[in-house]
């Protein structure tokens, strides 16, 4: 006699499968399995569409005729020679500018240099032309002094040649040059370009020049040398 319960264990182990026409299920060991055809199904039908699209899009490649390729050809045939040419005048362009800039730099740097040289030049020979005058009053102070020695002397006239070196020499500094000479007796003081050696009280109205020890210069408004004076203060 068979044992009932170890029939009921054997039943137990043994897969059932169901399978649902209407619903495409299937039922394994009682558990249910469904809509994983469905599921490959639509990823076979993506892969599907994919592979048609490529081959459509292929066979149009493919479809074009020789005629057509010979012109896609010649027209980037032409594109590549205006692309050279204009590559060609970019460069010439560019080579025209910097030769432009170097020949510029150039110019500034010879100009550089020759101002710099006129300047040093003005500098060493600023005094030219004032040296060149009195080398003039020099060689009259050398006639004077060689009819000194010579014994020769008429002290009158001797007298008038000092004064007429003297007069030539002024004429150079104030009249040529614009040398100014101040400090006279009499002037109103200045501390600005007089230097008072002495001072002394008395009856004046103002402080004023009384004697002159040294006389004062200016050139071009620019004081040279001042005046050395004493000077009168009024009575405090």
């Amino acid at each position: 006699m068979v044992d009932e319960n170890n029939k009921s264990d054997k039943s137990e182990e043994i897969k059932i499968e169901v399978r649902d026409e209407n619903s495409n299920c299937e039922s394994k060991n009682g558990e249910a399995h469904c809509g994983e055809d469905n599921e490959r199904e639509t990823i076979d039908d993506k892969k599907e569409h994919h592979k048609k699209k490529h081959s459509e899009e292929s066979e149009k490649f493919i479809k074009l005729s020789k005629e057509d390729l010979i012109k896609e050809y010649d027209k980037l045939i032409i594109e590549n020679e205006k692309l050279k040419k204009v590559k060609e005048e970019k460069e010439k362009e560019s080579n025209e500018y910097l030769d432009r800039y170097r020949r510029t730099l150039a110019d500034m740097e010879n100009l550089r240099k020759r101002v710099t040289l006129e300047k040093q030049d003005a500098l060493k020979y600023a005094n030219f032309n004032i040296v060149s005058d009195l080398l003039t009053i020099l060689d009259d102070f050398q006639r004077a002094i060689d009819s000194a020695k010579a014994g020769n002397i008429d002290f009158e006239n001797y007298q008038i040649g000092i004064e007429m070196i003297e007069k030539q020499f002024l004429d150079i500094l104030f009249k040529k040059y614009g040398v100014v000479k101040f400090g006279d007796k009499g002037e109103e003081f200045d501390p600005n370009i007089h230097s008072a050696m002495m001072m002394e009280e008395g009856d004046f109205k103002f402080e004023e020049i009384t004697e002159v020890f040294r006389n004062g210069y200016s050139l071009h408004d620019r004081v040279i040398r001042a005046a050395e004076v004493k000077i009168g203060k009024p009575k405090a």
